[in-house]
Order: structure tokens, then C-alpha cells, then sequence
């Protein structure tokens, strides 16, 4: 068996071409010369009953070491299934040598998709070739999957499939058990008598081979094309930039829309193509799924279909809840990820779960998006990716698509059509194919397990460059987007006055439109009128006692969403587009999108709020901002790019200018480097003119065991931006951090220990904070996770320094469908910032709990804390605030929802609801009535947020909830797409 290993000079690239061709793949070839020549090798020999040959096994993990394996596996096929009476076995030289006479005058050596499958169809045919026999094998770690494919020359079809799991070390049992089942199924498929013909190794059928359910929707045999792209995905990319190496997907064109209800019955399921090899990347990661998972993918001028079956071996582990779109976070999700650019810069999510609930989202190359994940991100996750390394992104991304799901015995069965139409991609010179990358996700929360199409190892940085390639759509839709969305809107609105008195103001009808137009695929541009910020969605509560610096609160409104990814940066102290400064615009205009290699972004509104914020008679009164914010980058290479940000605001004789260059650079497969320069000037309504910088640099470092992140920057004292947001200026400040993680990957997933440091100075060169920190990190199976951490730190407030130490911790626990728990806390030495400050004693924190009692029905709690003592005046308890939170929703059906926000401020003593119907027809389309109502403790109404005396002596020691202000409101918009 040595021998046969070591036989490196059997053609290689006609293995891999059959892969990647799928050997008989159905999509119509577009060389005339290859139809010719499969045409006259149809005519030489007619098809020979029990005639077989073997194509060398395609490499699917595209690790050049085990290049070997595939040639090993074909050899030991092809020699073992030639002890079998019933068939016959053509030589792969033979076979190799015809595939050469045909591929001589080829386009580039052969390499076109169409001719290859033409050339591999020929060769059978003139051979007499009843069946062929291809496949693939996943090598990940220490485990193996072997898999392998009977095709029907002359049906078009996929007779069989066969699979074998196990250690690399068992190698030679692995390809005995795939001949054994091989021998199997093909004296079956001769009607001959199986047991009686067997080779020596039979007697062993299970043991690692499997064979898809036998109650599968769709079986292996009716599946035609199942063999394209190395049947169920397992081709190799070829010239794909970073891509190349990976697993290929070319869909099967459809002339008939499936009907999107998650039933699986359309006949465009079986002649799609089928994707069925899936690999853990958490809890174990390269280790074969635990749950089969089947897809199938077509598509036509107008949508991308996909069809999933999720199998479980234990139905009863499934996660499914039936919720408002983009919160089914927390269930098992079928998620599709697209980067139509194939440029590792910005891709697309779609993903649907048991119950047909949608979730769509944006995300760049870090996975961030303005709002991660729905309303927490969920899973134990940390930071923009989820467990796995599963990018979260900005879920307030809103597309069109439609998607149906279906409970069934073992599981759940899902459809999506995604509209082209949904989607910025480029469009291709003349009638080549697209090419976009691919990944599929199916995520096991039961198990907190994540499996992948496409191999994700944490031995490269970043997810969107280990995507596979999805390749050969052609003929799609030129047809321009044009969408328009009227809103109306009407509130009535009461609110306590200055004399203790509520009053009701008269109701406002409002209306408003929003267009977008598909200036091209790749380029869209959006307006507004009289846009609708209404309480349709609130910020969640932040506690804003003794902080230092301004809060900031995430933008929500969709259309500063659109595109948003475009203007987010690497973590740096400032963030230049903030677009909550514009409060109250009237009207707005974007253009966002990819002209070749050039991304670009263009936000213009005004802002009618400075002129409402001031008396009449004021000479700012009814005056408006006007603000413009643009963005260029040049991508470079995948997740590297040169670019350009510039921000202006003006109001009356103010204004406020920035304009900055930035780049990122990867450097090899775990390393990341980037930096920024960017120029103020500002002159406020005062004539005080001020010119200011900003210089940052960054390093990154990832692998599977180790994690880096420096960062150096610098903001001059008179830096000021009036769109963006940053905490502090006249600062120098580096940070520094490495990790490392030990990954069992047992009951214990992973663990490690971190060390953080952070020194800031200001520009007169004195010592202003210093922050280290020690952490360990844990994460168990059954979705639970933990952290610690010790702070020791210098804070300089006021002239003077402060030392302090501190502990943290906390995590999460998530083992349940019904409930989940966690949280975060920190207890130690803190500031009390005033005009006075010392050191006090006190502690943050955040506990938060899920409950889903019915499927139906689910409830999130928070409770947010904040603390000080003061150890001055024997341990005197200088505030305790705590914000307790409930947000409840009660799915009525697939589009009728309640959803009822509860609150209470222990500081202010203030109570909050809110009470919303939503009618929603799809992502653009629905109806919202809703009713919001505050009260506050009268004694408390007119203190202010340090509770340092009354403004008013109005309500003195009166304990009594008092009214403060209440809402009625509706609001309708529909989306008209053409």
C-alpha cells in the first residue's frame, strides 16, 4: 500500500478537474469544440453494463501534504472493486490519457469549468464508462472523511453515496470500508446477489460508512447534478485569489420558481445541485458534524434558491422559537453568507430558522457591524463573532427575501429565494459567469455546535477568507432596483410642564418617503424625506451616573444603516461618522457601493434640530445643519485596503471639517496592520477656531492559540469633530494585549489567560492612566462560559492620581431552549468624579436572563447596577442605581406580534412602558401601533443626575408616582419594488 501512496506521477489535475467539474454536471457547455468531441465519443462505444472507472478523490481541506491521499484512495478503489465478478474496472492511465486527447486544444490547458465537464463526460462514454466513481476527503486535525460517489453515465444521476469517519491513522480500514460499501451498493444496483460476492473485507457495513436517511425528502439517487463541483460542494477553486484551494459550489440554473414554503416537493430540488459535507468549527473544530445537514442550491435570472433538511438524531435538542425577525439569535439557524465581491471587504448573511423567522445583516472583514447580533449577542460569544468564530454583523440591515420552514420528524426542513435585486455584486464582462464566495452555517445551539461548509481553522485570521466560492450563475437579471417606501406617521403626545401640569397636545400626522435606485448592481443611491425616527425602537438604558465621559448609543434608523459598514473603521478612539449628531433631518441622500476596486460611500442631510433646540427670536432659531460625510477606499488585497474619510458640518457661521487617509494591510495568514491620519478644523458659534490631529497605528495577531492587539495613537488637544464621537482629547495613549488558549476541545472547549496594558499621557507629557489587567477565559460544552479578571490602575482626575484595583467577572450559561443566564461585574475602587473627587468603593454590573417558557412567548430581563461608598464618612453610601428591564414579546403569528417594554430607574424613580402591536408583511412593508407612558416619583422629577438638590421646589418630599409624559402613535409604511 506504501508503493501506491508514493505514485505521484498519476495525472493529478484530472482528479481535481473532475472535482471541480463534478464530472456530469447539467449546466449547458459554452465551447463548441468540447460539445463536438463528447458528441463523437458518445458515438464510438456504447455504454458496457458493470463497467466502472475511478477518478482520483478530490482534496477538499486543499492542503497540498495531503495531495497523496486522493491518488492512495482511487488506487486501492479501483484494485479492490477489480476482485468483484459483476463489474469492470477501466485503468486510470487509460482513462487519463483519453481526457489528454481531448483537453489539447482546450482554452488555458483546459481549465474552462464548461469544457472539463465535457471532456470527463466523453471520456466515460467513449470507454463504455457505465459508472464512475469520484469523491473527496476532508482531512482536519487528526480525523478524516472519506467520501465517495457512484455516477450514472447514463442516466445523469447519482446512484449512490457512501461515507467513512475516523482517525488518519486508520487510513487503510477508512478506504475498506468505503470498497465494502462501494462493492455493496453497486452488485445492488446489478440486481446481482450481494453477499455471495463481496471481496474478503465485507461483513463491517457501518463502522463509520453511513448512507444518506432513509427518510430523507430527497434521495441520493434522484438527485441529479449531485456530482456537479465535486458533488455536494467538493471542488477545488481555482484561480480565486485567496480563495483558491477551497471548496466550489456551481448551482444548477432552474426554468421553474420552487413554491418557498419548506415542504422540499418542488421539482427543482431534484435536479439541484447538493451540498451534504459539513465540518465542525465549535466546539471542535475540523471535527465531522455531529447532525447531517443536506442542501440544495439552484438559481434563475431573478433569485438564488436554497433548501435545507437539518437533521437530528435527537429532535427533541432543536431550538426553535417563533419571534420577530432578526431575533431568532439564540435558535438554530440556516445561514447563508455571500461576498459577491470576492474581496473579503464586506459580505452579506441571510438565515431562517425552524419556524421560517428571518435574519439578514451586513458585516465587514472584523464581522462588526453598527449593531451586533439582534439585542445582545448571544451564544457566549464575545465581541463581533459569535462562538466559532461566526460573524454577527449589523442585523438592522433589512433586505427582501422569502424564506419558509416546515417541523418535521427528524428536524426541520427550510426554503429561501433570495433576490438578486437584495444583493450589490458586479457585474461581469460579457456572458461570464459570477463569481462570488459562499459559506453555509448550520448552527446546533443544544450543542454549541457551529458547522461550515467551507473549513474554518483559527490557524488563519478572519473568516471572510476561508468562505468557499460559489461559481457558474450567468444570465442574471439587469433589470435596475427601484424601491419606494411611503411612511405615515401619527402621534399624540402629553408631557408634565414647568408648572407641575400634564398637558395634551393635539395629534401630528406626518408623512414621509424613502426611495433607493439601483444606479447598477454594484451601486445604489437612497433618499429621504421627512424621514420617521419614531419610539418604533428605543436605545436600551444606560447608566449615566458619576461618568466621566459622554455615553454613546448605536444608531438604529434603517436608512443611516444602508451601507454603514463602509464608514466603520478599525477599533480606534474615535469614531468619525457617528450619524446619531444628526437628530432631526428632513431629508437625506446616499450613495453607497463598488466601482471596481474602488468602494465608495456619500451621506448628505441636513438637520432641522439646532434650530429647534433654541428660543424664537434667537438668530439660530428654524436655522438647519447641513452635513456631509464621504468615504473612498481602494481594496487592495483580501482585508487590505488604502482610503480616504471626509466629514463636514455646518451651522450658521460654524463649522466642523475632517478629512483623514487610513489603510490596512494584511500581512500573511494571522496578521493585520493599519493606521490613520486624520486633519480637524472647527470653528463654533463663539468665532473660537481650533485645528487638531489624530495619528493611530495597529497591529493584530490571531491564531488558533495565540491573540495580539497593539495600538498607538495620539489626539491633539484642539481635535473636534461635531459628526463623530470620541471620549476624550489632548491625549497619547498605546495598548497592549496577548492572550493564549489552550483548546481541548472535551467538556472543557477552550481556556487561557490574558495580559492587558494600557499607559496614557497628555501632550504636556504627564501621566494621565494607566490600566493593567490579568484575565482568564473559559468556555465549557453546554453553551457555558466563563471570565475573571484583576485590574490594578491609575486614573489622574483633577491634578491628582489616583490608584485603584479592581476584580471582574462573569459569563454566561445557556443549556437550556427555556432559559438562559448571564452576566458581568466588576467590584473594586472607583473615582467619584465632581468638583471634589476622591476615592471611593463600589462595583458595576450586568445580569441578564432570557425565559421561553412556549415557543410562542419570550422574555428578556436585564438588570444594570452601579454603586459607590464613600470610605471618608464610614463606608457612606453615596448612590446605588439599578435599572431593572423586561422586554416581552408574544408571537400571535408568522406576521402578528406584541411586544411590551417594562422599566424602572431605582436612582430617578422612574417607571416605563411600552406597549407595541406589529403587523409585518415582510422586512419593508408593516403596520405599528404602539402606546408609551413614563412616570417618575414626584420628589424626584426636578433633581438633577447627581440627585444634588430640587431646581424646583415643586413636588418637596412627595413619594407619589407622578405622570411625566405619554404617547399614542401609529405608523404605517409599504414597500413598493420594481
Amino acid at each position: 500500500m506504501t508503493n501506491i501512496f508514493a505514485r505521484r506521477s498519476v495525472d493529478l489535475r484530472l482528479g481535481v478537474l473532475a472535482g471541480v467539474c463534478g464530472v456530469l454536471a447539467v449546466a449547458a457547455p459554452t465551447v463548441a469544440s468540447a460539445q463536438e468531441r463528447s458528441r463523437d465519443a458518445t458515438e464510438v462505444v456504447s455504454i458496457r453494463r458493470g463497467t466502472l472507472a475511478v477518478i482520483p478523490f478530490v482534496n477538499i481541506s486543499a492542503k497540498p501534504l495531503d495531495d497523496w491521499i486522493g491518488v492512495g484512495i482511487a488506487e486501492t478503489v479501483s484494485v479492490d472493486l477489480e476482485r468483484f465478478e459483476a463489474v469492470s474496472v477501466i485503468g486510470r492511465a487509460t482513462f487519463s490519457e483519453q481526457a489528454r486527447a481531448l483537453t489539447d486544444d482546450l482554452p488555458s490547458g483546459g481549465e474552462d469549468i464548461d469544457d472539463a465537464e465535457q471532456v470527463v463526460r466523453g471520456v466515460a462514454r467513449q470507454l463504455g464508462v457505465a459508472w464512475l466513481i469520484t469523491g473527496g476527503y476532508q482531512r482536519l486535525g487528526d480525523q478524516v472523511r472519506i467520501t465517495a460517489r457512484v455516477v450514472d453515465i447514463e442516466l445523469n444521476t447519482v446512484a449512490t453515496i457512501v461515507k467513512a469517519d475516523g482517525n488518519v491513522t486508520d487510513i487503510f480500514a477508512l478506504q475498506d470500508k468505503i470498497v465494502d460499501a462501494l462493492g455493496a451498493e453497486l452488485v445492488s444496483l446489478l440486481g446481482g446477489d450481494t453477499a455471495a460476492m463481496l471481496p474478503l473485507t465485507a461483513g463491517r457495513r457501518g463502522g463509520g460508512v453511513t448512507t444518506p436517511p432513509d427518510d430523507s425528502p430527497l434521495s441520493p439517487v434522484d438527485v441529479t447534478g449531485d456530482t456537479t463541483v465535486g458533488a455536494a460542494g467538493l471542488g477545488v477553486a481555482e484561480n480565486a485569489g485567496i480563495l483558491t484551494g477551497g471548496p466550489t459550489v456551481r448551482p444548477t440554473r432552474t426554468n421553474e420558481r420552487p413554491r418557498i414554503d419548506g415542504r422540499l416537493d418542488d421539482a427543482v430540488w431534484q435536479n439541484a445541485v447538493r451540498v451534504t459535507e459539513f465540518v465542525q468549527q465549535n466546539p471542535v473544530e475540523g471535527a465531522p458534524a455531529t447532525e447531517d445537514t443536506d442542501v440544495w442550491i439552484a438559481y434563475d435570472d431573478q433569485n438564488i434558491y436554497f433548501a435545507v433538511h437539518a437533521h437530528y438524531a435527537d429532535p427533541s435538542l432543536m431550538r426553535a422559537n417563533r419571534v420577530d425577525r432578526d431575533q431568532a439569535f439564540e435558535d438554530d439557524n440556516i445561514s447563508v453568507f455571500f461576498d459577491t465581491f470576492v474581496d473579503q471587504q464586506r459580505a452579506y448573511r441571510f438565515s431562517v430558522n425552524g419556524y421560517g423567522v428571518q435574519g439578514d445583516a451586513t458585516f465587514n472583514p472584523r464581522g462588526t457591524g453598527r449593531r451586533g447580533g439582534g439585542r445582545r449577542s448571544g451564544g457566549g460569544s464575545s465581541g463581533p463573532f459569535g462562538a466559532g468564530g461566526i460573524p454577527t454583523g449589523n442585523s438592522s440591515w433589512d433586505a427582501l427575501f422569502d424564506s419558509g420552514s416546515q417541523i418535521v420528524d427528524d428536524g426541520f426542513t427550510t426554503e429561501m429565494a433570495i433576490p438578486f435585486k437584495s444583493l450589490r455584486y458586479p457585474q461581469p464582462d460579457g456572458d461570464l459567469p459570477h463569481r462570488w464566495g459562499l459559506q453555509i452555517v448550520r448552527e446546533v445551539r443544544g450543542k454549541d455546535e457551529y458547522l461550515v461548509w467551507a473549513p474554518v481553522t483559527r490557524n488563519v485570521s478572519g473568516f471572510l477568507t476561508q468562505v468557499g466560492l460559489l461559481e457558474g450563475m450567468t444570465n442574471l437579471s439587469r433589470s435596475r432596483n427601484v424601491e419606494i417606501m411611503p411612511t405615515f406617521t401619527a402621534i399624540q403626545f402629553g408631557s408634565l410642564s414647568n408648572q407641575g401640569q400634564f398637558v395634551d397636545k393635539d395629534p401630528v400626522p406626518e408623512g414621509g418617503v424613502n426611495f433607493k435606485y439601483g444606479i447598477t448592481s454594484n451601486l445604489t443611491a437612497d433618499g429621504t424625506y421627512n424621514p420617521d425616527f419614531s419610539q418604533i425602537e428605543s436605545d436600551r438604558p444606560q447608566i449615566e451616573v458619576n461618568e466621566r465621559f459622554a455615553l454613546f448609543y448605536p444608531e438604529l434608523r434603517p436608512f443611516f444603516l444602508e451601507g454603514a459598514e463602509i464608514f466603520e473603521f478599525e477599533p480606534t478612539a474615535v469614531n468619525f461618522v457617528n450619524t446619531r449628531t444628526i437628530v432631526d433631518p428632513e431629508f437625506g441622500g446616499k450613495l453607497t457601493g463598488k466601482v471596481g476596486n474602488t468602494t465608495v460611500g456619500l451621506i448628505v442631510a441636513n438637520d432641522e434640530a439646532p434650530g429647534k433646540s433654541v428660543g424664537a427670536g434667537t438668530a439660530a432659531f428654524g436655522q438647519t445643519a447641513n452635513n456631509v460625510a464621504a468615504r473612498v477606499r481602494y481594496d487592495l488585497y483580501a482585508e487590505s485596503h488604502v482610503g480616504t474619510i471626509f466629514t463636514h458640518r455646518r451651522f450658521m457661521d460654524g463649522h466642523s471639517t475632517l478629512g483623514g487617509v487610513d489603510g490596512n494591510f494584511r500581512l500573511g495568514r494571522t496578521q493585520l496592520f493599519g493606521f490613520k491620519a486624520v486633519q480637524t478644523d472647527h470653528r463654533d458659534l463663539d468665532d473660537v477656531h481650533r485645528q487638531g490631529q489624530m495619528f493611530d497605528l495597529t497591529y493584530r495577531w490571531n491564531s488558533r492559540h495565540w491573540n495580539a492587539f497593539l495600538m498607538a495613537y495620539t489626539l491633539s488637544p484642539n481635535f473636534r469633530t461635531d459628526m463623530g464621537y470620541w471620549r476624550r482629547v489632548d491625549t497619547k495613549e498605546m495598548l497592549g494585549r496577548i492572550g493564549y488558549t489552550w483548546r481541548p476541545e472535551s467538556w472543557v472547549v477552550n481556556w487561557g489567560p490574558s495580559v492587558m496594558s494600557w499607559l496614557g499621557w497628555d501632550f504636556d507629557n504627564i501621566y494621565q492612566d494607566e490600566q493593567n489587567s490579568v484575565s482568564f477565559n473559559a468556555t465549557f460544552a453546554n453553551n457555558i462560559s466563563v471570565n475573571v479578571s484583576y485590574h490594578d490602575e491609575m486614573e489622574r482626575y483633577r491634578g491628582i492620581n489616583f490608584e485603584k484595583q479592581a476584580i471582574s467577572w462573569g459569563g454566561q450559561i445557556n443549556t437550556s431552549r427555556k432559559f438562559s443566564v448571564g452576566g458581568y461585574f466588576r467590584r473594586g475602587e472607583a473615582v467619584r468624579y465632581q468638583q471634589n473627587p476622591y476615592l471611593g468603593y463600589g462595583g458595576t454590573g450586568n445580569l441578564f436572563a432570557t425565559v421561553r417558557p412556549v415557543s410562542r412567548f419570550q422574555s428578556e430581563i436585564s438588570l444594570n447596577t452601579s454603586t459607590l461608598v464613600d470610605p471618608r464618612s464610614g463606608d457612606e453610601l453615596v448612590f446605588d442605581v439599578k435599572i431593572l428591564r423586561a422586554l416581552s414579546t408574544y408571537q400571535f403569528t408568522d406576521r402578528l406580534l406584541f411586544r411590551n417594554i417594562a422599566e424602572y430607574n431605582t436612582f430617578e424613580k422612574i417607571v416605563g412602558l411600552n406597549a407595541l402591536f406589529t403587523y409585518r408583511v415582510n422586512a419593508g412593508t408593516a403596520f405599528y401601533i404602539g402606546y408609551d407612558d413614563h412616570y417618575q416619583q414626584a420628589d424626584h422629577i426636578f433633581r438633577d443626575i447627581d440627585g444634588n438638590g430640587f431646581r424646583d421646589q415643586m413636588f418637596p418630599r412627595v413619594t407619589t408616582l407622578q405622570q411625566t409624559n405619554r404617547a399614542f402613535f401609529m405608523k404605517v409604511q409599504y414597500l413598493f419594488r420594481y
